[in-house]
């Protein structure tokens, strides 16, 4: 008995000492999607104003604004221009036109007038993708665009005297 004794603790102290170990292994992933997303910001949108002008008035009168976009990065955009709440032919952005305010106004109470994606005001900005909206790749930061409107020779419009207002929807399509 006592060898038997002396032999298991001879074993257990050698198993001890050497400390041999097993050992597996397993592999998994860490992941994300990353969405891609677009805003148009209202709140970084500039009015397109005209200012005061005489109705006999034959020269062009040009104006300014913007819109901005934020999309993720290496998205493509397009951003579309509507035609406007009182546009002659529903959705034409070629017959966009401000409606007097003053409200008492029956007859000539319209002024026309044109949104562009250019200073040169030879492209039409409209709500066509491929067509006349303005094409763009996002890059994770606001990116301003102009907008260039202009009333063409405003006594063609024999507009009455008063304040003359439109409002025009801008959609990011992504």
């Amino acid at each position: 008995m006592r060898l038997l004794t002396s032999t298991l603790l001879a074993t257990a102290l050698l198993a001890a000492g050497s400390q041999a170990f097993a050992a597996d292994t397993t592999t998994f992933n860490v992941k994300i999607t990353i969405l891609k997303a677009c805003t148009i910001t209202a709140a970084a949108a500039t009015d397109v104003d005209f200012g005061s002008v005489a109705n006999d008035s034959t020269a062009n009168v040009d104006a300014n604004g913007s819109v901005t976009a934020r999309c993720s990065p290496l998205t493509p955009y397009n951003i579309a221009l509507n035609a406007g709440l009182n546009a002659s032919t529903a959705n034409d952005v070629n017959t966009r036109r401000m409606k007097n305010t003053d409200g008492a106004v029956t007859t000539n109470n319209f002024v026309a007038y044109q949104l562009y994606q250019n200073a040169g005001r030879t492209a039409v900005w409209g709500s066509t993708v491929g067509t006349n909206t303005l094409a763009a790749t996002g890059t994770g930061l606001n990116q301003a665009y102009p907008v260039y409107g202009r009333v063409a020779n405003p006594s063609t419009n024999n507009a009455a005297p008063g304040a003359y207002l439109d409002t025009i929807t801008a959609t990011i399509i992504y």
